[in-house]
């Protein structure tokens, strides 16, 4: 029976002494840059890449931005169409339905190129952080 106590007391102090073991590193960490003309240079390619891709990004934008006007005054158009419909014509309902329909293609397609634009920005900023770390302590030589 004392065995059967000692080791059960053994089982719920084991994992405290192990817990209490304590070690600290006595490393010291030296962050001076280093200098190599090759990485220097592919971090201000990468760099230069990465400004490039983000005035293409730029200029999407201002197109997407221009689209989403467009589509803005057309969702007006249609909606003073809705607003003055002539619902005993059914001639002018199937009209405004043809172009409420091309107006929903319209931005189905303008929400995809969104989407898109969004995951090219999401990459951009991601290779932005990567070349953040990895040249973080690169020092141009010249």
């Amino acid at each position: 029976m004392t065995s059967t106590r000692a080791l059960a007391i053994l089982a719920l102090v084991a994992p405290l002494t192990a817990a209490a073991q304590v070690s600290y590193s006595q490393a010291t960490i030296i962050g001076e840059p280093y200098y190599q003309r090759d990485a220097s240079r592919a971090c201000n390619d990468r760099n230069e890449s990465l400004w490039d891709r983000k005035a293409l990004l730029d200029q999407d934008q201002r197109d997407l931005d221009r689209e989403s006007a467009r589509l803005d005054r057309m969702k007006a158009r249609l909606d003073e169409q809705y607003r003055l419909l002539d619902w005993g014509n059914n001639a002018a309902i199937a009209d405004y339905n043809a172009r409420s329909d091309e107006y929903n293609r319209l931005i189905g397609t303008h929400n995809q190129r969104v989407a898109q634009m969004n995951g090219a920005a999401a990459l951009l900023n991601t290779d932005s952080s990567e070349l953040s770390r990895y040249c973080a302590n690169v020092v141009s030589v010249r």
